[in-house]
This record gives structure tokens, sequence and C-alpha cells, in this order.
């Protein structure tokens, strides 16, 4: 009998965020038949993105931080000898100065979320380029974010590998069906489900709203740091009566069925999950064109709009009102995100490697 690939999944915790639902829904899907499922996360709170799969072995740290994890991390490591490791976000930095201290047989493969160099200064640079060399494969989420990786760590192109997020379609449609806790008014519905973050860009969709001059409802999902500075714009700009700042809701696709329109604001978003799941209910996404997988996704003018600038996401907005876009025009790019898909790729990376 052949022995399975075991794999030790290393994520911070199962917060609210776009790489936590990631990870989650992945593991959740993983066949136990076929692999030795381990799961490390640091933090105890109760998660807001559940593990329900019984085959995966579960070890929660409890630490302040991810960096004073890494006696038991080490420890659990020896105990278990995973395949392969697989971090996310603070786990793959600790996990890289702690390679020369595991075993040798046990691969690094880390998934990077974010556009890693574009913010960081020039020494910060240089640490990442002499720390991510030593990761034995690193996956990416779009095309354009492996060729912004490339750039600054050429000799880790034949060590990166894209591999889309998962949408899982008829969980996102079931859930969708849940009842609607809000009443809508008789106008158009927009919505943007993000955390209250300066990058998801919630002020630009608030300034382009502005240039609307009939009544309209805008609801923002979320939470985060920004909400004050969000409130205030709100106020500055008389929108008291058309934005609803509705906080997190642990099942937001029954609001975002029934919307007209999804915009998302975003500076930089490596992929982001949620226009794939607008697209999946029949909802056309409007965006701002940056770097990223957001233009993998949305093709502008066939089943949504990239805007360079806050008056032509405006007339983007006229435009999809005035000619919306038909569902199977909505419906047609989904297939390469499918959860199946993506999942058989991973599967056949875990497989074939450990041969």
């Amino acid at each position: 009998m052949a022995i399975k690939p075991k794999i030790l999944f290393l994520i911070p915790s199962l917060a609210c965020g776009g790489t936590e639902k990631v990870i989650s829904t992945l593991i959740n899907h993983w066949d136990g038949e076929k692999f030795d499922i381990l799961l490390g996360v640091n933090s105890k709170e109760i998660p807001f993105y559940p593990i329900t799969n019984t085959a995966v072995s579960i070890t929660i740290f409890g630490k302040s931080r991810v960096r004073y994890t890494w006696i038991m991390l080490l420890k659990l490591i020896w105990e278990e000898r995973p395949d392969y490791i697989f971090s996310v976000l603070d786990f793959t930095r600790l996990m890289i100065l702690l390679k020369p201290l595991i075993p040798t047989s046990c691969k690094l493969i880390a998934r990077e979320s974010n556009y890693l160099f574009e913010w960081l200064n020039t020494p910060q640079k240089m640490l990442s380029q002499y720390l991510y060399s030593n990761i034995d494969l690193l996956v990416v989420q779009s095309a354009l974010m492996e060729q912004h990786i490339i750039q600054y760590l050429p000799e880790i192109a034949p060590r990166t590998l894209v591999i889309p997020n998962p949408i899982d379609t008829a969980l996102v449609r079931k859930l969708a069906q849940m009842p609607l806790e809000y009443n809508l008014p008789n106008c158009p519905v927009f919505i943007t489900i993000a955390r209250l973050d300066t990058i998801k860009g919630h002020l630009r969709i608030l300034e382009a709203l502005t240039l609307l001059d009939f009544p309209f409802c805008y609801f923002i999902v979320g939470e985060g740091q920004e909400r004050e500075t969000i409130e205030a714009y709100i106020k500055q700009h008389q929108l008291e009566s058309k934005v609803v700042l509705t906080g997190e809701l642990k099942n937001p696709f029954p609001l975002l069925k029934s919307a007209h329109i999804y915009l998302q604001g975003s500076y930089s978003e490596a992929f982001p999950n949620v226009i794939l799941e607008a697209l999946c209910l029949g909802i056309t996404p409007i965006a701002f064109a940056i770097s990223g997988g957001t233009s993998e996704i949305i093709h502008s003018g066939e089943n949504g709009f990239l805007a360079n600038d806050v008056t032509s996401f405006t007339k983007s907005i006229l435009e999809v009102l005035a000619n919306p876009i038909s569902a199977q025009k909505l419906l047609q790019n989904l297939p390469p995100f499918e959860l199946n898909t993506v999942m058989s790729i991973y599967e056949k990376l875990f497989t074939e490697n450990n041969k």
C-alpha cells in the first residue's frame, strides 16, 4: 500500500480574510483517503472559517505572535516529519528562517498572497530576496503576480507555480438562498465586501458614487481600522441615507445576490475571491484597473468593467445599469476557478512531487 503524502498547513488564524477563506476551503475539501493533513494555527480564537474535515489533525499554538511558536513548531515538524510544509502569511517568513533546522526531506512550499515587493523599501527588498531564494516552491494566484515576483527574484522562476484561488460555486449559491436580513429600497443596489482598510479603496468608490444624480443604496460589508474615516467621508458628502456599513457578515451572499453591481476599489489585489463569488451569483463586477489578478478574472466590457479613474468608474456603473450583462457572459470564465479544478491542481502537485 502506497504511503500517503503528509502535508502540514500553517496559518496564523482562521479569522475573516481572503487567505483564511482560501486555506479553510482547501483543507475542508482535502481527501483524507489520499493524504495525511495536518493544520497548525496560532490563534486560539473561535475561527470565522471553521474546519469541518474530520480527517484533519489540528494543532493550536496559542502564542501572542507567530514568531513565538518556533519551538513548538519545530517539535511538531520533527515528530510528524511531513513531506510538505505549506505556509502562508507570517508563518512563511518564520519557516524560511527555520528551514535549516527541519528535516532535509521536508519541502517548504509558500503561498504568497500579496504583491511582495510593491510596498517594501530597498533593505526590505534585499532581505526578502535572500529569504525567498530558500523556498522549494512558491505558489502565487495569478500570472501577473508571478511576473512581479520573478522581476525581483529571477532565480525563483523555475520554482514558482500559478494556482488560482478556488470558488465553491455550489456552496456560494446555497448560502445565497438564505433569508436576506436587510430591506432593499426600490433603486439600484451596489455592494462591496472587503475589510475597511486604505488599500481596499473604499473612499474612491464613494467619490465615484457622489457623481451619480439618482437614488441608490450602497452596502459596505466588512470591518477595519478605516471605519471612522469612511464614516466621516459619508457624513461630509451627505451620503448617510444611501450608504450602509454592515460590519462583518458571516454570510454576505444573500445580500450580494440581491445587488445590481459589485464594486471593487482596491489599489492592489493578488486575487479577489469576491469577484468570482459575484460572477457566480450573476452580479456584474466593476473594479479599478490595478496590478494583480483582477484583470485575469474581469475581461472589461465582457463580464464586467475595469476603470482607470474615478470618472470612468462612474461611467461604468451607468453603462451596466443601462445595458446589463447577461448571466451567460458573467459565468463563461468561471470554470478554471471551480473548486474541483483547483483542488486537482493541488493534488497533482503533492502526489507527483512525492514520487
